[in-house]
């Protein structure tokens, strides 16, 4: 019975600290790649107004901070810098024919999100298993595009209690994009994304 009750004491010790801020690191990737047609498909009528290659992927970088109403379920919202991505286009294109002949122009993507997380405890660990559900701002910003566009925002993973103080994460997260059928379609897309990432974060 002591015992039961000393493993009890230290769970809600471990728990008990219900604020949590932190930073991110990981890889990540918008996804422009999908207006570029596949190499059996390209010809002169389509590379007018599509792209014809893509450079995209590489490091995120983000913060994020909470509030666990209990320990399995948590409000956070957070910040993710994702990587440049580089879009290309036919000399012969709408894009070059309006851009003073440019071929090629790089997009910036940032997301600010806001996530309810629903957790279950793994027995006898300090492992949780997570997904959260939310919403996200996306901001894109390149010589056709400075905007900011609302998408739902999806993640899972898992955190584990280092400390009392201490928490880290392990996860991935997935935002939806934008995009519509028209003659010039990277003026309004938003590109899809995805990011691999681990967290460290401090509770009080």
């Amino acid at each position: 019975c002591q015992a039961e009750a000393k493993i009890k004491n230290d769970d809600y010790n471990l728990f008990r600290h219900p604020f949590y801020i932190g930073g991110v690191v990981g890889y990540g990737s918008t996804t422009w790649a999908g207006l570029v047609p596949k190499s059996e498909d390209q010809n002169s009528a389509i590379s007018l107004s599509t792209p014809i290659d893509v450079s995209e992927g590489g490091g995120v970088a983000g913060a994020f901070a909470g509030y666990e109403i209990s320990r399995f379920f948590a409000v956070e919202a957070s910040y993710m810098h994702y990587p440049d991505a580089t879009v290309i286009f036919d000399t012969e294109s709408l894009f070059s024919f309006l851009n003073d002949d440019q071929t090629e122009f790089i997009s910036q993507t940032e997301a600010i999100s806001v996530m309810a997380k629903v957790m279950l405890i793994i027995p006898d660990t300090n492992i949780r298993l997570f997904s959260s559900l939310g919403g996200a701002n996306v901001h894109r910003k390149d010589i056709l595009n400075d905007y900011w566009r609302f998408s739902p925002t999806f993640g899972a993973g898992l955190n584990y209690r280092f400390t009392e103080d201490v928490m880290g994460e392990f996860g991935g997260s997935y935002t939806a994009g934008f995009g519509e059928s028209n003659l010039n379609p990277t003026e309004s897309y938003f590109p899809f994304l995805y990011s691999v990432n681990f967290r460290l974060a401090y509770t009080f």
